[in-house]
């Protein structure tokens, strides 16, 4: 029984490991549900490359929470666009009080009021973060490289959990417009539960190899016994016969 307890503990790990390798979407690190850097939320943009106008396409259009919705009246906002197609375009992110918030996930929304067929909309993004209390003089990490769908609807993208006060959104590309690039909306998301969540599972699979390798040796003195108590017998039945021929 233990034995097939082991095998099918193994067989789920295994399962397990390839689940999140072909679905890398879905982490065990949970998130949040408030948008850190969401206007109504104390988010801020601290700088940017560029803004198409202040009026339509203005940069604080990414974090009001709105987004173009074709409707009349229209209550949504254009969005945001550079002045160019130049790249890449980076904008800077700040969360209520310039706090430090352990985050693992961001939605980009490319929804804007021109039709998808033009090519305006953001695609290949990186999104960088930083502790340093000065975005100018900081060291910044890279924690995820994405690609956005030319796609009018919300895109989550996660990431290994890590420290920021900044977050610094890079965009390289959009789907082929001269003109100039585009996003609707831009949210981030703090991780909760992760880490305990993964050192009970570290705790489970480093019991699992123990339990595994206590069966081996297990296996291992099992097979050595019966080696030697078969080569003892054989030995007895050689000498009894031997015996019995000399008589």
């Amino acid at each position: 029984m233990r034995c097939i307890w082991l095998v099918m503990m193994v067989m789920t790990s295994y399962t397990f490991a390839q689940t999140q390798t072909k679905q890398p979407s879905k982490p065990l690190v949970l998130s949040g549900t408030v948008n850190l850097v969401a206007a109504a939320n104390g988010g801020t943009i601290v700088k940017f490359t560029s803004q198409l106008d202040e009026e339509h396409w203005s940069v604080r259009n990414l974090i009001d929470g709105t987004v173009w919705d074709g409707r009349q009246p229209q209550t949504g906002t254009n969005g945001w666009a550079s002045k160019e197609a130049k790249f890449p375009q980076e904008i800077i992110f700040a969360f209520r009080n310039r706090e430090v918030k352990l985050i693992n996930k961001v939605v980009l929304d490319p929804t804007i009021p021109d039709p998808t067929f033009i090519g305006r909309a953001a695609r290949d993004f990186e999104v960088w973060v930083t502790t340093d209390p000065d975005p100018d003089k900081a060291t910044w990490k890279l924690v995820l490289i994405g690609t956005l769908l030319n796609e009018k609807r919300r895109q989550e993208f996660f990431f290994i959990p890590a420290e920021a006060r900044f977050v610094k959104l890079r965009i390289l590309s959009n789907h082929g417009s001269d003109r100039y690039v585009a996003l609707g909306e831009f949210e981030v998301y703090e991780a909760t539960q992760g880490i305990a969540v993964l050192d009970q599972l570290i705790a489970r699979l480093e019991q699992l190899l123990v339990d595994l390798k206590r069966y081996r040796d297990l296996l291992a003195e099992q097979g050595l016994r019966a080696v030697t108590e078969g080569s003892e017998k054989e030995q007895t039945a050689e000498s009894e016969g031997q015996g019995e021929k000399k008589e």
